[in-house]
């Protein structure tokens, strides 16, 4: 056997040459080149690593030997975080410049901006109509690869698509444009690319060709069978175990014959061909399976992280893993594929999800896993592993669903089944976390059913008892009048000490069974809202009035609770919101209550560092990266903007009294500034980036902190002279996140990169440090509640005694990675922020009263001072105005917004009343 290899003849990732002799020719090469060739639209989405670049690399020499000019753009190139429009459509018509070799032409740069009084897309629009069609005598086809890369961009690409869809619209007016074709190539599915899913009418893939991109057939990947010859004298019978294996998946096929030629040693001794009649062909087959599974094994799946080079089995991971509101029924209808082999597909979210990563195909009509590699490497006990990490139930659901569903001792109960319930909300779940769930919520009414079963009996049992003790005074009184006074104070007093305990126990039961039975059906409701087959008016109307009749319920119940502390049940108020949420977005709403309820606008060019509402309520201030500090009413019109040549700024705070503000600055400073945007007073007392500032309640002192271990206490008392004196407050190691006067502004605490929270008196002496590790610190406004609350990076909230500085109570929140925690103005909810994009808030129960989901990562909450209001900002520029509201205001926009639908008057006016 000769053992001299061509190690180059395979090539594991990246594009393959025109004349690269192991490029395998499929389907799709004719199907896209035929489509482009008689001027369709088409496009090619698809997982990655499937050969969408060779395949375009193929189809553009085939164009190009017709005649026909191709122009290839990898928009990635382009760049997306941080990217304006301007720069981004500037980008593409730069490439097309130089594709098309129009530089002799036209001078791109002074065309570009001498139509600076035109959108980016509109420049793009007449460049094409104008410069390449008239330059360019040929057919055209542009191809735009990696076209996913948009979804990262900070704006919506959508303008984009429908540029692309008017190009064939013009061809009714315009015979130029029958020229120009255009094919999209990425990973990603049309409705990913269209964030406007009502903008039908403008996207072009609904007038598209879609190339389907499949697996290697044995037929098709005989040219990969010329490489293995040179091991052995059976390649065609080698391939075929490769391609069971790789399922015809190009890049694992490639690498997996690249292994075989790279790993001789392996090799068995292959019997020489001998006649049918002997059995030669059967052990030569038998012996190619053993040597092709024992590559597989030891080269891919074994020990894979380290052997996955380029990465392939790390990207599918990712993937897979990654965290969204999906996770768990993505990961629970893989799940279910491995366990059936193969499911119906449904077009599913989570479906399409899975074939983009590359894990599944489709195959006979049927949704199935790709190969067998992924199969062994992303496995049920990788997924069941996973699944546990993810849920709060994860140990209770597997010993049910193990005793077919009839162990009820795993079922959940009280405040385990509360939490589960609002950890569920917003996350499209498994069939068998529905079925979990809503087992564990009949099983609470079974179980309340019984305890006022047996409360009614100990009732009957004391009223007898009493008619006995009666029955025996009466007796008594018979035998010895004298004693009369005396027996009588005696019976009536146990009559009334039984009657009166039964009576108790009675209505503590009856308390108990209704706040259950409230938290039951406002539960109901919200898993009726998110589940994932209701998302639809009609369902979001019946989980609505579902939630109402909780509401109502609960009203009744917390008539004489004012302090939302003592509601015994709050599920209710988070249906009503989280409901009302997803109406406003499933539907155009005419309705102003709702419409007024969430607002937001474009605030700055890059992240929003800070937002702060003003003392008087009626202006907010916003800052950023981009080194501007602005000032808008709110309703997101701009009052003011300056530059405050900080190179960037990180925080912004009103004075107490409103009339200035303070800004820390990247490059070490602190600023004062009247509300004209003029610059009262400049001082550096910290060294590197400021991270955190505090107004003093009096606002005659200014607690600063910064990223090299700094902070201190500054006074300014003379605000139109450099602040000379301050205290120092030394002993930090690394990074202070933030430094915050108390309400009373007798102390400060100061919270470290460490996650240390030290309190210092204000002459800088360290008083204590608290016996944890906290992320983010916030103080109750409200100086008679005499506390402050901390909250850890994995989300576990602690409400500290202010003056003692113990800690009371805590509770675990539902946040991935919280970030930052603060209380509203009256001191009744606590405000949650994590890496989820979501803002929480909470009452100091623990009990969750209300969710906020973004599009974009929180940096910053600040609370209006009524507490009717928060403002968020985000990573991306855009800054948030949200309602905050109470049952009764909830319950008011729910009943108002079915005023304008007819079929459900019966109803509401039953509920409503």
């Amino acid at each position: 056997m000769n053992f001299t290899t061509k190690p180059s003849y395979y090539q594991v990732g990246g594009s393959l040459t025109n004349n690269a002799p192991n490029y395998v020719k499929r389907q799709a090469d004719d199907d896209l080149y035929n489509g482009l060739k008689a001027g369709e639209f088409c496009y090619v989405l698809n997982s990655r690593q499937m050969g969408k670049s060779s395949l375009q690399v193929r189809t553009i020499q085939r164009l190009r030997n017709e005649g026909i000019a191709c122009a290839a753009i990898d928009i990635s190139e382009i760049g997306n975080r941080g990217v304006t429009p301007e720069q981004w459509y500037a980008g593409l018509l730069r490439i097309l410049e130089n594709n098309f070799n129009l530089s002799d032409i036209v001078n791109v740069r002074t065309w570009w901006r001498d139509r600076n009084f035109l959108t980016p897309v509109q420049r793009l629009s007449e460049f094409i109509e104008t410069v390449l069609l008239p330059n360019i005598s040929s057919n055209i086809v542009i191809f735009i690869d990696e076209i996913d890369s948009i979804l990262a961009l900070d704006f919506p690409a959508d303008d984009f698509l429908a540029l692309i869809r008017s190009c064939y619209n013009k061809r009714a007016n315009n015979s130029e444009f029958d020229r120009l074709t255009w094919a999209l190539l990425g990973v990603a599915s049309p409705t990913d690319l269209c964030r406007e899913q009502n903008a039908s009418s403008n996207t072009p893939f609904n007038i598209g060709k879609a190339i389907e991109l499949t697996g290697f057939d044995e037929t098709e990947a005989q040219p990969l069978a010329t490489g293995l010859a040179e091991l052995t004298d059976s390649p065609h019978e080698v391939l075929r175990e490769v391609l069971y294996w790789t399922g015809g998946q190009p890049f694992l096929t490639q690498k997996l014959c690249k292994l075989l030629l790279e790993n001789p040693q392996l090799i068995p001794n292959l019997p020489p061909p001998a006649p049918p009649c002997q059995g030669g062909e059967k052990d030569k087959i038998n012996t190619s399976k053993e040597w092709v599974e024992k590559v597989v094994r030891l080269k891919i799946v074994e020990n894979w992280e380290s052997q996955d080079v380029p990465e392939h089995l790390s990207t599918i991971r990712d993937r897979l893993f990654k965290e969204n509101h999906r996770i768990v029924r993505r990961l629970g209808l893989y799940q279910q594929i491995l366990e059936q082999a193969e499911i119906v597909p449904d077009g599913s979210a989570e479906q399409m999800e899975l074939r983009l990563g590359g894990l599944i195909v489709k195959r006979r009509e049927k949704l199935t896993i790709s190969n067998p590699i992924y199969q062994a490497v992303f496995n049920k006990e990788l997924i069941e592993e996973k699944l546990e990490k993810l849920s709060p139930y994860s140990e209770a659901i597997k010993v049910w669903l193990n005793s077919s569903c009839e162990d009820d001792s795993q079922l959940l109960r009280g405040a385990d089944l509360q939490s589960a319930l609002v950890w569920a909300a917003g996350k499209s779940l498994r069939n068998e976390d529905f079925q979990f769930l809503t087992a564990s919520q009949k099983v609470i009414l079974s179980d309340q059913n019984q305890l006022l079963r047996s409360a009614t009996l100990e009732t009957k049992k004391a009223v007898c008892d009493a008619e006995k003790a009666l029955s025996e005074a009466d007796s008594a009184k018979q035998k010895a009048k004298q004693w009369i006074g005396i027996g009588s104070a005696v019976l009536a007093a146990s009559l009334l000490a039984a009657i009166g305990f039964s009576t108790l126990a009675y209505q503590r039961f009856k308390l108990a069974q209704a706040s259950i039975e409230i938290e039951q059906n406002g539960s109901d409701a919200l898993l009726l809202a998110v589940s994932q087959k209701t998302a639809n008016t009609e369902a979001l109307s019946e989980a609505l009035l579902r939630a109402i009749a909780s509401g109502e319920k609960l009203k009744i119940l917390v008539k004489n609770k004012p302090r939302l502390e003592q509601y015994p049940a709050t599920i209710p108020l988070l249906a009503l919101q989280v409901i009302l949420d997803r109406i406003s977005e499933k539907q155009p709403i005419n309705h102003s209550s709702l419409s007024q309820r969430k607002m937001n606008w474009q605030a700055h060019t890059g992240a929003v560092t800070s937002v702060n509402f003003s003392p008087n309520r009626k202006i907010l201030v916003t800052a950023g990266i981009d080194d501007r500090v602005r000032i808008w009413n709110l309703v997101g019109q701009k009052v003011i903007e300056w530059k405050a040549l900080q190179q960037s700024v990180n925080m912004v705070n009103f004075s107490p009294n409103g009339n200035f503000l303070a800004t820390a600055g990247r490059d070490s400073t602190v600023k004062l500034w009247n509300l004209s945007g003029k610059n009262i007073s400049t001082f550096k007392e910290i060294q590197g980036s400021v991270t955190s500032i505090s107004f003093s309640p009096e606002g005659k002192l200014l607690a600063v902190a910064g990223i090299d271990s700094n902070a201190a206490i500054l006074n300014l008392s003379k605000l139109s002279k450099s602040i000379s004196s301050s205290v120092k407050l030394p002993g930090h190691n690394g990074l202070v996140r933030t430094v915050t006067f108390s309400p009373s502004g007798n102390f400060i605490t100061t919270l470290d990169g460490n996650s240390t929270v030290r309190i210092w008196n204000l002459s800088g002496q360290l008083k204590k440090t608290l016996p944890l590790q906290a992320i983010g610190i916030g103080f109750s406004p409200d100086q008679h509640q005499h506390r402050f609350a901390t909250v850890t990076l994995n989300g576990k909230v602690g409400l500290w005694n202010l003056s003692r500085k113990e800690l009371v109570n805590e509770f675990q929140t539902l946040h991935l990675d919280a970030k930052s925690i603060s209380f509203s103005p009256d001191g009744e909810r606590l405000a949650t922020v994590g890496i989820d994009k979501t803002v929480r808030l909470w009452n100091l129960a623990g009990r969750q009263v209300a969710q906020f989901e973004f599009e974009e990562n929180v940096v910053s909450v600040s609370w209006r001072r009524d507490g009717k209001q928060i403002a968020v900002a985000g990573s991306n520029g855009t800054v948030w105005l949200r309602q905050v509201e109470g049952l009764e205001e909830l319950l008011k926009q729910s009943c108002n917004f079915f005023t304008t639908q007819p079929k459900y008057f019966r109803r509401v006016s039953t509920l409503c009343k």
